[in-house]
């Protein structure tokens, strides 16, 4: 099992160059992942990764854009659908800036500056209450979720840049968005 997972790590490795050519990387493709303990889902970036509770894997509708990647509560999400609301039950996006405008922002928790990326990373909160509030069990689920956002925030990590890390950590058939 080993020796199959060197042989895998060294292929991609040989591969990156290749890859990196043929497709450029955003800061926001991303691997979803699982910790071997299965406490967390983990979002591997090119820069950051993101460790969000286990309980999130089926709670949460994820949306890459140029921008960044915005997760939410499904939900409200789904239910504000239903109502012809678009995209209720916002729970944070993650951001990269140049710059350090984004402390300017009335919600936001840092994660750190990629020196590779030469990007300041962090998650935009909502400014709004979010969460489906004609339903008691789908705003307490989304209530737990948004406390839980200063802990993901915490534990976020800062990767080398086109580097997608697997230490003690096992990929799903998920694969890159």
């Amino acid at each position: 099992m080993k020796r199959l997972i060197v042989l895998l790590v060294v292929l991609l490795i040989a591969a990156l160059p290749a890859m990196a050519e043929a497709a450029e990387f955003t800061p926001y493709d991303y691997h979803v992942m699982y910790s071997a303990n299965g406490k967390f889902v983990v979002y591997d970036f090119p820069d950051v990764r993101l460790y969000l509770p286990a309980e999130w894997e089926d709670a949460i509708t994820v949306e890459q854009t140029d921008t960044g990647v915005a997760f939410f509560q499904t939900a409200s999400y789904d239910k504000f659908l239903q109502d012809g609301l678009p995209e209720g039950g916002f729970l944070f996006k993650l951001r990269a800036s140049e710059d350090e405008r984004f402390r300017e922002l009335p919600e936001y928790e840092y994660i750190g500056f990629s020196e590779s990326a030469n990007l300041h990373f962090y998650l935009s909160l909502p400014s709004d209450y979010e969460a489906y509030v004609y339903d008691a069990d789908i705003r307490a689920e989304y209530d737990e979720m948004s406390r839980q956002i200063g802990q993901i925030a915490e534990t976020a990590k800062i990767a080398r840049s086109m580097h997608f890390y697997t230490e003690g950590i096992e990929s799903t058939d998920a694969g890159m968005s």
